[in-house]
């Protein structure tokens, strides 16, 4: 059975790892903190023990946090988080292995580790932020979790970006992380809202996640750019 997976065309494989996405993407869409619990539990351990947040599972509803009035429920899953760094992962390195069911299968448990600990990152630094003195005017509660979401996840997938590239010896574009955040975590809601006609605070909050993306993107690469630059002149 083995053989025959390894033996599909790429675009087949391609095909395969799209399909999984939606899939993942649909179930994600309905599903409760009971359904969640296979990517709920190990970020709440992971915040529990390393982070020190005190996390309590409550049926139906997620783990809670007392002390910080803290949820991570279904919102809090980073489902979206894993199908895109999945696939930003496979597609961009496929290439590089003439297995590509071997690569599928890797670039998907490293897609879960790193959503395991985005999400415990997450949601110490949420329990954090609860306390913080930093708030007022238009600087938000809301805006703050939602901007440390972003940051997180984002640096999260390039930093396995830039790891799994180094590892399997092969450059990749630098640019390919950035697409896939952006495409999959704006525009297919976006596409959804227009469909539906709600279209309200999208801009404002498109423009918040393009902005804290684009920000890292350059934080992350310019410096590297730069040496090159340099190097390269006579």
């Amino acid at each position: 059975m083995l053989t025959r997976i390894e033996s599909l065309s790429p675009g087949i494989a391609g095909a395969a790892a799209l399909g999984l996405a939606f899939g993942v993407k649909a179930f994600y869409s309905h599903a409760g903190a009971d359904e969640l619990l296979w990517v709920l539990a190990p970020s709440a351990w992971l915040a529990r023990v390393v982070g020190g947040v005190d996390l309590v599972y409550e049926q139906g509803a997620g783990f809670i946090s007392h002390a910080h009035r803290l949820v991570v429920g279904p919102a809090c899953a980073g489902v979206n988080f894993l199908v895109i760094c999945f696939l930003c992962l496979y597609f961009s390195f496929a290439q590089r292995f003439t297995g590509r069911t071997q690569w599928f299968v890797y670039s998907l448990l490293i897609a879960f580790a790193g959503t395991v600990f985005a999400n415990g990152l997450r949601i110490f630094v949420s329990a954090c932020l609860w306390d913080a003195d930093i708030y007022g005017g238009w600087i938000t509660p809301e805006l703050v979790h939602r901007l440390a979401g972003v940051a997180i996840y984002y640096a999260s997938l390039l930093t396995l970006y830039f790891v799994v590239e180094s590892r399997v010896g092969t450059r990749a574009p630098k640019v390919a992380p950035l697409l896939w955040y952006v495409g999959i975590s704006l525009g297919v809601p976006l596409a959804g809202r227009l469909v539906a006609g709600r279209t309200p605070g999208l801009a404002g909050h498109a423009a918040w996640v393009a902005g804290v993306a684009l920000t890292l993107t350059l934080v992350a690469t310019l410096p590297a750019a730069l040496r090159n630059r340099i190097h390269c002149r006579p």
